[in-house]
């Protein structure tokens, strides 16, 4: 019997970020997957716009394919984070995936969502 030592690979996820707009409105046009690979690069995004004077942010999430829990903790640690500096995170053109995962995890009624 041989072991291999060696992690097993994995199918690198992917992501796209577009961001439009001047502080302090941005649309982030997010496309691709989001989980526990790409997520922090979209909450490493959100958090240089607040960086830079943006209070308004549109979160274009119409082009998700995947959304796993990393992806739904970045919404809400975005929204707090933008809240604070008294902004507003909307999530928006959600595909009807994403609108049933925040239902399901009651986030629909802590987001906006449109």
């Amino acid at each position: 019997m041989h072991v291999s030592s060696q992690r097993p690979t994995v199918e690198q996820a992917w992501l796209t970020l577009e961001v439009t707009g001047e502080p302090p409105r941005a649309t982030v046009r997010v496309a691709g997957e989001l989980d526990m690979f790409t997520a922090p690069r979209l909450e490493r995004k959100l958090e240089r716009l607040v960086e830079y004077g943006y209070r308004y942010v549109d979160l274009d999430i119409a082009g998700l394919t995947f959304v796993a829990v990393a992806g739904l903790t970045v919404f809400v640690r975005s929204d707090r984070r933008i809240s604070a500096v008294s902004g507003r995170l909307r999530l928006i053109r959600p595909t009807p995936m994403c609108r049933r995962l925040c239902a399901i995890t009651g986030l629909d009624t802590t987001l906006t969502i449109s």
